[in-house]
Formats: structure tokens, sequence, C-alpha cells
């Protein structure tokens, strides 16, 4: 009974809707000794969510029954004749599965317990439950030693970049979690580069509402689940490795004296409830990640002269040399009689180092004329951060649940960079040489969290929740300008500055939140919604000029400002939803008005502002099977502006781009839609995924530039008055195996517009930006999957029309990858793999974007010992010395070309031991 019990409520939680096509079941019944059929026994089909009957047959003269004619279900296959125990079967009806056949059916003696249960159920490598996309995980082949990063390259939809970064039909994939948990914060690569694969039952995908987001418009992000096996949660597992460059090969001609080198430590334990994990990571290869995110919380958006000088906020290029080392500890643990109280902490500590260096190469294009500028970078970069984080979950009682949820982090960075230009006219004449210097110390304090109460009733799926949410930020920056300038015409005499800067820049934001959700009968339920922010923020900034006896005590007004901020905000909303079977509506209007005001403590100017937006979204999602869904979603939200945009004061960290803040910014307004299709075939492996993506903004905020005779530029923010911004990107793909499934071809499509609005010299320049990549890749398996062949390759178009300039060049990236995995018997793995990478702009060969360079990497390795678990491998990266690093951007009316050192070619040899508290060889494999 406890079986069939336990099978009924797990029928009653996967229970599938119904579906177009028919249940058929037929079967042939026997007596206890397997040779006689049995007449007349009594064959019922009953639906197990709420045991009605669904239809039943006697069986004839041979004992062979039919059950068909009902919509496909989950229920169970009762068997009964007076001269012997029921038999039951369980049966999971889905598209792939609805026509079943059991060939003998041997009924039990009377008095006989039944030992086991049969289910017949169609396991689908990706499915649905619910809103969650799945997939499992023993479906896809990877190496014995492979980590979770491997079994994600192999998953249909999914792909990961050389930075760890993933995505999903198109979708950046914003947390990666562990059972349920974030794992060490929100690095998801300690969790993908270092946990074993085959320890990953299922990789679950889905949305959710961003815990970051409540008091702006917590827009749903994209959630990477991995839900470990019960064998992989028992006792301890981990993982030991060293690598090192044997060869000491050079970096920056300079041999011997930066030897390369990999070391990782996890370990793992398991005891009932309880999870420690301890990790360390240190490395100066490609492998160490690095951003320059860091430097806004700072209020250095400014200060890198390299990079994309025109949108601070954009993605940086972090090549370079890199030196990073992260260490963590993890705990969670359930407590309680019931184990009703679960708490999670873990903490971490980031070291990271950067040297980069680049050459660029850039064309101003403006309404009466253009000219160019050659720059030399240098930018280097350390940040410590100490990083704390907790969760607290209660059960309280049947109907209530707690959740309290705080963290902070104490953060460190010393910045160097230095920049020489040289200015160009249109013909090539230079005009001005500049060399800017800047270095900076920065710490700060950065926390907040939220604390949640959820109240269910009696009446299914009415909740009430009530949310706080608070952070707080406090950062302390000390920085050095010097700067000089010569003018080639010798009509101005050189120039030099020298300051000190003071930038100490603080905010508090408090939030609070009501949520109710009533349900309308079965199909319908009603969510109405209150929110209240209260926030504060500051940032002063002190300038002091260097006087003639060396030091800096001269106040300089026209850069120094101290400046708060300060708003309310009252959201209402209501959203109506309804679900009937295969389909999902919910539409929604919420009402918002926000007061804010705008204080200049050193004129005394008080600018103050108030604004009411309507926003309106929709949804609406059909699902006529388990492994296909299309989904449409639209949705309006608002940004306010950054101190940093509002604070009136000039920031000329880079004295030829010089940013103003504007104090009377007003909020923008934006419409997202999206479109998504996505379909799988479970028993020919194909899948199709496809998508748009339209994001219109009203009240944009855009640059209005300024330039001078030189091309010395000063840019302000200010709203677009009139149009809008236009972001649209299309993409999909497929996969379509043939020759049972040994050879797959993966055909895709990625395209983008990007429409943009500036003001030059106080002229409207619009800018479109066209670009579109088709791309084809193949894998070949043979040998069981043991030998893996595959390519991928890629085109990319990319052309650029401003208001200026209607004929702007395109340019364009082509990429073909070719490699090999060939696991051989006895642990041998050899590892190939060639790309091809040609970055041109037609007509123009000698362009400083033109490059084209092969880059080979290799890697053969050996597994030891009676279990497999040590592993030594000889890699060899860029192997031919041909990596390049060049990129070409365009924003605005700037078209920029980018070559950045990066590490080539180098060797390391590697040792990796893993370990665990079992013995058997196979069962070791199955942990890693």
């Amino acid at each position: 009974m406890k079986v069939r019990l336990l099978f009924l409520l797990l029928g009653m939680f996967l229970g599938t809707s119904a579906m177009a096509q028919e249940m058929s079941v037929k079967g042939t019944v026997y007596d206890t000794t397997g040779t006689v059929p049995v007449k007349n026994a009594l064959a019922m089909a009953v639906r197990v969510s709420d045991s009605v009957l669904l239809d039943f047959q006697r069986t004839d003269e041979i004992g062979q029954f039919e059950i068909a004619g009902f919509e496909i279900d989950t229920f169970s296959l009762i068997i009964s004749h007076p001269s012997a125990d029921d038999k039951t079967y369980f049966i999971f009806g889905a598209e792939d599965n609805f026509d079943i056949t059991i060939p003998s059916i041997v009924m039990p003696p009377k008095s006989q317990e039944i030992e086991e249960v049969v289910i017949y159920a169609y396991k689908d490598p990706i499915y649905y439950k619910g809103d969650t996309l799945v997939y499992v995980a023993d479906s896809f082949n990877v190496d014995e030693n492979a980590v979770v990063e491997d079994l994600l390259k192999k998953l249909p939809g999914v792909t990961v970049d050389k930075d760890g970064k993933i995505t999903t039909q198109g979708e950046e994939i914003a947390k990666v979690l562990v059972d349920g948990d974030e794992f060490f914060g929100d690095d998801p690569t300690i969790a993908t580069k270092n946990l074993g694969a085959t320890g990953v039952e299922t990789v679950e995908i889905y949305e959710k509402e961003n815990d970051e987001g409540i008091g702006g418009d917590e827009e749903k992000i994209k959630v990477l689940d991995l839900k470990l096996k019960e064998d992989a949660k028992k006792g301890y597992f981990g993982r030991i490795s060293g690598a090192s460059d044997f060869a000491l090969t050079p970096i920056n001609g300079e041999v011997g004296t930066n030897p390369f080198y990999e070391g990782e430590l996890l370990f793992n334990k398991f005891s009932g409830s309880q999870k420690i994990s301890v990790f360390a990571l240190g490395s100066n290869t490609p492998r160490s990640n690095f951003g320059f995110g860091d430097a806004r919380k700072f209020g250095l958006e400014n200060e890198s002269t390299g990079g994309n000088r025109w949108n601070p906020g954009a993605e940086n290029n972090t090549s370079g040399i890199p030196q990073t080392f992260k260490s963590g500890v993890y705990y969670t643990d359930k407590f309680g009689k019931r184990k009703q109280h679960k708490i999670t902490a873990n903490y971490s500590f980031y070291r990271d180092e950067l040297d980069a260096r680049s050459a660029q190469s850039s064309l101003f294009i403006l309404p009466d004329t253009s000219y160019i500028t050659d720059d030399s970078t240098r930018d280097y970069t350390l940040n410590t951060s100490h990083r704390f984080n907790l969760n607290y979950e209660a059960q309280l009682d049947s109907l209530t649940f707690l959740q309290i949820k705080p963290n902070f982090s104490i953060d460190a960075r010393t910045a160097e960079s230095s920049n020489i230009s040289d200015f160009f006219t249109a013909n090539g004449v230079r005009t001005i040489g500049t060399q800017v210097f800047n270095n900076s110390e920065s710490e700060g304090l950065n926390g907040g969290g939220f604390a949640r109460l959820v109240r269910e009733f009696k009446k299914p799926k009415r909740e009430l929740e009530v949310r706080y949410d608070m952070s707080y930020t406090d950062n302390q920056t000390t920085s050095f300008l010097d700067s000089y300038t010569e003018y080639a015409s010798g009509s101005f005499p050189t120039d030099s500055l020298s300051q000190q800067k003071f930038n100490n820049n603080a905010s508090t934001n408090h939030y609070g939140q009501v949520t109710y959700v009533e349900p309308l009968g079965a199909k319908f339920r009603l969510q109405g919604e209150y929110l209240f922010e209260y926030g504060t923020g500051n940032q002063d900034v002190v300038t002091l000029d260097r006087n003639a006896a060396g030091e800096y005590a001269d106040t300089n007004d026209i850069l120094t400002n101290l400046f708060d901020n300060s708003r309310v905000q009252h959201r209402a909303g209501a959203k109506l939803i309804f679900e009937p079977k295969k389909h999902r509506i919910a539409a929604e209007v919420r009402v918002r008005n926000i007061d804010w005001q705008n204080t200049d403590r050193e004129s005394g100017a008080i600018l103050t502002q108030n604004q009411t937006n309507i926003l309106p979204a929709f949804e609406y999602r059909f699902r006529p099977a388990m492994s296909k869904q299309f989904r449409f979603n639209y949705r309006t939200s608002s940004q306010l502006p950054s101190v940093s945009q509002l604070q009136p004061i000039p920031d000329n960290t880079n004295p030829n781009r010089i940013q103003e803040g504007n104090p009377e910014l007003r909020p923008n307004y934006v419409h997202s839609l999206n479109a998504s299709f996505n379909r799988w075939q479970a028993l020919t492996g194909r899948y199709v995924w496809s998508g748009v993506n339209v994001i219109l903004t009203q009240d944009a905020f855009t640059d209005f530039t300024t330039y001078d005779d030189f091309g010395r530029a000063v840019s302000k923010t200010v709203n677009l008055d009139t149009g809008v911004n236009i972001v649209a990107t299309l993409y999909g793909g497929a996969g379509l195996p043939i020759l049972d499934r040994k050879i797959e071809f993966r055909p895709g499509l990625n395209g983008s517009m990007f429409r943009g609005v500036s003001y030059i010299d106080s002229l409207k320049n619009t800018t479109d930006n066209l670009s579109i990549v088709p791309s084809l890749g193949i894998t070949f398996r043979f040998f069981n999957d043991s030998l893996e062949i595959y390519s991928n390759n890629s085109y990319s178009y990319s052309n650029t029309i401003t208001s200026f300039n209607a004929s702007t060049t395109p340019f364009t990236t082509q990429i073909n990858e070719l490699g090999m995995n060939w696991r051989i018997k006895g642990g041998w793995n050899i590892k190939l793999d060639g790309t091809y990478t040609r970055n041109a702009i037609p007509g123009d060969a000698d362009g400083f974007f033109n490059t084209d360079f092969f880059v080979m990497n290799a890697e053969f390795s050996k597994n030891f010992l009676k279990t497999q678990n040590l592993n030594v491998a000889l890699q060899g990266n860029d192997i031919f010395n041909q990596n390049v690093n060049a990129r070409r951007e365009v924003t605005g009316n700037a078209i920029t070309d980018y070559r950045t050192t990066i590490i080539s070619r180098y060797f390391l040899l590697k040792v990796t031991l893993r370990f665990n508290n079992r013995r058997a060889p196979e069962e070791d494999f199955k942990m890693f």
C-alpha cells in the first residue's frame, strides 16, 4: 500500500493534461503459473488525479483485452480476478507514450505481497514540467572527468562562451543554483567549472522574479538549477588540481619571469540535510575571469581611458594579462523537529588583477567634417572583495513561510591607467597629442537584503505576501590626474593639468510591498499589489589643483560639487490570470507615482520633479504538448537616472572626453516585447527554438556632445524629446540528427537592429546598426560516442549608417572551428581544436581591423589508479602563436577599432585528483 500511495501522489504531481491523441492499452492475462490465459478478468483504467474510472473491459477466451478511446492521462491499470490478487500498473501517458502493449500479465497468488510496481512511462531527455524546461543529464554523454560546463555545452539550445557566460535559446542565464540554492553567491562559474557533471540528475531552466529587482520594475530573470543525484549527496567528494607552465612561456618577450599556473580545490561534504563546501581557485591563464563592473560602484565610470568611452555601462573587453584568486566556504542545513528551518551561509574572497594594453583607431564623423584619433592605452586594475551571504527559511506552520536573506561585501580597488592619443584631421594632419595618467584607490561597503512572509489559506491558491527590501552602499575614492597636451601647430603653448580628487558616494533604499492573490474559480486568479519606496543618495566630489609648491591645496570650484538625491515612490497594480488547459493568459496594469528631489549643496539649488506612469503588461503562453511551447510577453518599465548622470559637474578623468551630469533628467519609459517558440521531438532527437525581442525606449537617456576645433568632446546626458531608441534581436536554431544520431546538423541565425539617437553639436544624429549572423554546426559521433568530431561555423555581417554619413563601410567576421574529442581504452583522451578567424572590411585590405589568424589548442590526458580518479594532462594553448584580439565598435558618430594584448601560446602540465568516500570505480564514475 505504501508503494501504491507513493506513486499515486507522484502521479497527481506529474499528471499530464489531456492531449489530442487517445490512449490505447492492450494486454494478455495469465494465471499465477504464467502459462494459462485467464478468461473474464476485469481490466480497469482509473485516473490517478481524481480516481475516475476511465474505461474497463473483460478478458476474452484467450485472456486478451483492449482499453481505448479516452484522452491521454496518468492512470492506474488494475487487473482483477477472484482467483488471484490484483495486479496494478501505473501508466504515465504522453504524446510519445499513448499506445501501450503489455504482452504477458502474470497474476500474483492470492496471498502474495506486492514487491514491486512496474511503471510504463517514456522518459524524454528534454521535457517541460510546468514552466520549467528539464534536461535529463544522463541522456547526454560526457567524459568521466567532465564538469558541469562540459555538460551544458551538450544540451540543445544552451551555449557557454569562453568566459563561462551561459545562454539558453538566445537569452542569458542570470543565476545558477544547486538544488535550488545559490552556490557561493552570484558567481555561477564556481558551480559550472568545478562540480562534476555525472553527479547531476537534471538541469532545470525557468524564469523567476529577480530578488534584487524589487522597487524598480522587477522583471523576470532566467535561472539554471542543477539538481544533484541522491547518491551524489552522500558522504564527501571533491577534486584538487594543479598545473604549471613547464616551458616558462614568455609574456611580453620575457622568458622565465612569468610562468603560467592554474590551481583548484573543491571539497563537498553531505550529511543528511547538511552540506559543507570549500573551494579555492588560482590562475593567471585566460581561464581567469575579470570584469570592470566594480568601477561603477566607486563612481569611476569614466576612469578607464580605454574601452567604450561613450557607453561606460556597456560590457568592457577583458582581454589582457590576468591573475585571479578566489576562495570560499558554503554551509547549509535544516533543523527543528520537522526540519522546518533552513539556513544557508557562504563567505567568498576574490582577488582579481588585470594588466590590459591596447591600441585603438577611431573615426569621428561630424556634420561638416571628420577626424581620426590613434590611442595607446594601458589599464591596470586590482580588485579585492570579501562577500557574505546568508539565507534563512522557516515553515512556521503548514500555511506560513518566512524568508530572511541579508548580504554585504567589503570591497577595495586599485587602478592605474595611461593613455597616449594623437588627433588627426580627415586628411591625416596631426593637430594635437595628449598624455593622460590616472591613479586611484577605492574602498567601499555594500549591503542589503530582504525579508518576506508568505501566508497561504485553506482556500487553494489564495495567498498573501508581505516583503521588505533594503540596500546600502558607502564608497570612497581618492585619485590623481595628470594630463599633458602638445599642439602640433605651435600656435598654443603646451599645457598640463595635475589634480587630486576625492569622490565619496553613498545610497540607501527602502522598499515595502504587499501582494495578495485571490482565486476566482478553477481557472482565474486576481493578483493585487502595492509598493512603497523611499531612497536617498549622495555623491560628494572635491577636486584640488596642484599649486606652484607642488601641493594639492587649491580647490577647483568648477570640478567640486556636493550633491544629494531623494525619491519617494508609490506603485499599485492588479493582474488577472486565466489558465485553461494548455494556455496561460495574464494581463496586468500598474500605476506608479514617483517624486524626487535633486539638491546641489554647493549652490543651494533644489530641483523637484513628480511623474506618474501607467505600466501595462501582458503574457500569453500556449503549450499543446509537454515538448512544445509558444510564449509572448509585453512589459513596460521606467528607470531613473543614476546619481552620476544627475550630478551637475564635469568629469574630466579623461580631459579629451569630458562627461557632464544633468540634474534635469527624467525617467525613461521602456516597452519590451518578446516572442519565442521551441519544440523537441524526443524519439528523433530533433529540436528547434526561435524568438524575437524588441525594446522601444521613450525619453531615452542619450548624449548631447559638442566638439572643439581639435576634436575633443564634452558630452552631457539628456532625454530624447522626440522619437524612440529601438533595439530588436532575432534568434533561432535547430538540431537535426540523422543516422541514429550519429550525425547532427545545427543551423542557426541571429540578427539585430539598433536605432539610437544622439545630438552632435546641437544636430540630431540617428544611427542605425544592422547585424546578421548565420551559423552551422555539425557533429559526428562514432564508436558509441567515444569519438566526437565537430565543426562550428559562423559569418557575421555588420553595417552602420548615420545621419552624417549614409555610406559607412560594413565589416565582417568569419569563424570556422574544427575539433575532436577521442576517448580511448585505457583511460586515454585526446582533444584537438582549431579555430580560424577572419575580420575584414571590404575594400580596405590594410585597415586596422583587418586580421586573420588560426588558433590551435590540444590536450592529451591519461587516467590512473584503479578508480581512474587521477588524471594527468598535457595542454597546449595557441600552439602556432597566432592569437590576437581585434574588434570593432560603432557607437553614435564614432567607429573604433581595437587591438588588445592577450595571452597567446603557452603549455601546461596538469594533474587532477578526484576523491570521495566510496571505493568502487563504477561508483566513482557516477559521482564524477
